[in-house]
C-alpha cells in the first residue's frame, strides 16, 4: 500500500512541476517534500541542464510596460541537442500578434532567431499560445543554447496594441 501511495505522490508531483495538473486542483502538501529529495537524483539533474524557462512579464521589456498579461515559456533541448522542444503560455494578453526568440541582452533590442507564434489573434487570451519543435534548419541549436546560458536570448510577445512588444522575459 504504501509504495501505491508513494508512486501516485511521484506522479502528482511530476504532474504538479510540468504544468499538466491546473492550479485549482494541484494536491500537493507540505508532507511531499521527502518526494522532491528523491527526484534530485543525477538523472533528474542531467535533464534540467537541458531545460529552461522564460517568465513573460510587461516589466520585463524596455521600457517597462504597464500591462495585466503576463506568461511563461518552456525550452527543453532533446538529449543530442538537435531538437528544441518549448511550449508557449500567456495569460490575460489581449490582441496577440506574434512571438519569437531575440538574440541579445533584455533591454536592448536584438535580432529575431526564432519565431514561436506566428498568427493574430482578435480578443483577450489565455492559456498555450503555441508549441513546437526548433531544429538546425530553424536556428542554429549550439549558438542559442550559448546565447541562453550567457543571458543573451530572450522571449518577446508583442499585440495589437504593443507592436513593439507587450511582456518579455529572458531564458534561464
Amino acid at each position: 500500500m504504501k509504495k501505491i501511495l508513494r508512486f501516485s505522490l511521484v506522479i502528482t508531483l511530476f504532474l504538479f512541476l510540468a504544468n499538466i495538473i491546473p492550479a485549482s486542483e494541484k494536491p500537493f502538501t507540505g508532507k511531499d517534500f521527502s518526494i522532491i529529495a528523491k527526484l534530485s537524483n543525477p538523472k533528474v539533474r542531467k535533464f534540467q541542464k537541458n531545460a529552461f524557462k522564460a517568465i513573460l512579464s510587461g516589466k520585463f521589456k524596455t521600457p517597462a510596460i504597464k500591462t495585466k498579461a503576463y506568461g511563461h515559456a518552456d525550452f527543453t533541448f532533446s538529449k543530442d541537442g538537435k531538437k528544441l522542444f518549448y511550449k508557449l503560455y500567456v495569460y490575460g494578453i489581449d490582441s496577440v500578434a506574434m512571438a519569437h526568440i531575440h538574440h541579445g541582452p533584455m533591454g536592448k533590442e536584438g535580432p529575431i532567431v526564432a519565431w514561436l507564434y506566428k498568427g493574430k489573434i482578435t480578443g483577450k487570451f489565455n492559456g498555450m499560445l503555441s508549441s513546437g519543435t526548433l531544429t538546425n534548419k530553424d536556428i542554429n541549436l549550439n549558438s542559442l543554447r550559448a546565447w541562453i546560458k550567457t543571458g543573451k536570448a530572450y522571449v518577446l510577445v508583442h499585440t495589437q496594441m504593443n507592436p513593439n512588444g507587450e511582456i518579455g522575459g529572458l531564458i534561464k
